[in-house]
């Protein structure tokens, strides 16, 4: 069989880098959302605490701005904030947050929308976050299976229609998929090589990626559930009468991820100044606030009726990839946002728009990801613990998706999307392999019978 030279090293960087370019490219045409004014307008802890040095502000000031400040994540927020700070612009200056009780009319006529630049430097700041989490990402894949699966996983990455809307935008997305990123990233460099540094950089993304947005929390805790299982498992024979050499080894890496799990906790509670005064009773009201919610969304914009209507959500986001520009119905009768994308789905940066959302590439996608699955459990190369890291951290996405989402909304999906893009790119991998050999196979045997 002919041998295929493989692209030099420097070809990874020059296509990451084009996947980048493409991905802020659409930054500045995005369609507006209203969180955008409130991740802006919340830029202001960064002035009270950087600028004013006023903890008080943070731990005690206004009760919207702690409610938003609690429930939030801050890197997003302090990254506006420090932007603003950049352009002159002060507190007083910014705009107010958006009133998901008033129309967009409304909202315009109240000043919710932000300043045009600032608003547009926010989004390249949000959308370099989303080109860096592709670059992990594509690392990631690169460690836990190979090169060719690594390439194709980051061009589907850079390519989901509802990544680049969410991830575009000047929300918390950006942040948050890069924060999963860098943890899954930062495992799977564990695995392979085992460095005390390694749990320490396990722990420090770890912090950055909860501190990003709270629900990077269970990713995170499925992560440490997955490099637990063979320490704990060895343990387990140690107490048990076998393998009593491997108590010592189990025991270092069991230390280690309790020590990464500590410096995470730390990471998180430095960038979130919030916190400072009373951790415990803050975590108590995050998670009772978050409940809160999630109810009131649900009854001001309606959930999903059954749990039946919950699988379908999850195939029609997750599997079709069906993409969604605001989560309001009445946003649809607003012209500018109605104009806003018109352009940019004629722009060419909006990704696969031409298939995405139908029930075709759903039932494909469903069928390349068992696929995918199957072939990861069969090669040999990933390795018994890197396939766990990455059976558990699927999996466990995928049911805690499915049933902590009470909402038909896009952005409370994208989690899982570098799940199901793994798995597609597995399956398709393997495909071209198989492919490629019958090709080979066929013309050995045209050329046996000339």
């Amino acid at each position: 069989m002919p041998t295929h030279r493989q692209a030099p090293a420097w070809a990874d960087g020059l296509w990451l880098l084009c996947l980048a370019l493409y991905i802020m490219a659409g930054a500045a045409i995005v369609p507006f959302h209203g969180d955008e004014s409130t991740q802006i307008f919340m830029g202001r802890d960064y002035h009270y605490l950087a600028q004013e040095g006023d903890l008080d502000k943070i731990l005690y000031g206004n009760p919207h701005e702690r409610h938003l400040r609690v429930l939030n994540g801050t890197i997003a927020k302090n990254i506006y904030g420090w932007l603003q700070w950049l352009n002159g612009i002060g507190p007083g200056d910014i705009n107010p947050d958006w009133d998901w009780g008033r129309d967009y009319a409304a909202n315009q006529a109240a000043g919710a929308l932000p300043d045009a630049d600032l608003l547009r430097q926010a989004r390249l700041a949000s959308a370099l976050q989303l080109a860096l989490a592709a670059a992990a990402f594509f690392q990631f894949v690169k460690l836990a299976t190979n090169r060719p699966t690594a390439w194709l996983a980051s061009l589907l990455f850079a390519l989901q229609p509802n990544l680049l809307i969410n991830g575009r935008r000047a929300m918390m997305e950006g942040s948050h998929i890069l924060g999963m990123t860098l943890v899954l990233l930062a495992a799977v460099w564990l695995l392979r090589e085992r460095r005390w540094w390694q749990y320490a950089l396990l722990g420090f993304c770890a912090g950055l990626a909860v501190a990003a947005k709270h629900p990077n929390a269970i990713i995170c805790g499925l992560v440490y559930l997955a490099l637990a299982r063979q320490p704990l498992w060895q343990l387990a024979r140690s107490c048990f009468g076998s393998g009593r050499m491997h108590w010592r080894g189990a025991g270092r890496q069991l230390l280690g991820l309790a020590l990464a799990g500590l410096l995470a906790a730390l990471v998180f509670l430095l960038l979130n100044p919030a916190w400072w005064r009373d951790p415990l009773a803050v975590a108590q009201e995050v998670v009772a606030g978050r409940q809160s919610l999630l109810q009131d969304q649900v009854r001001f914009f309606g959930g999903y009726e059954s749990f039946s209507a919950q699988i379908s959500g999850f195939f029609e986001f997750v599997f079709m990839g069906a993409r969604q520009y605001f989560e309001v119905d009445a946003w649809q009768d607003y012209a500018p946002v109605t104009a806003q994308i018109a352009a940019y789905e004629s722009s060419g940066l909006a990704g696969l728009l031409v298939i995405s959302g139908s029930g075709r590439l759903g039932a494909l996608s469903l069928l390349l990801c068992g696929f995918g699955a199957l072939s990861l459990l069969r090669d040999p190369g990933p390795g018994s613990q890197v396939k766990w890291l990455l059976g558990i951290w699927i999996i466990g996405s995928a049911l805690s998706t499915l049933w902590l989402t009470p909402l038909p909304w896009a952005r409370y999906y994208l989690p899982l999307l570098p799940a199901l893009i793994l798995l597609v790119s597995i399956a398709l991998h393997h495909l071209a392999q198989w492919l490629a050999a019958k090709r080979v196979s066929d013309s050995d045997g045209v050329a046996l019978l000339d």
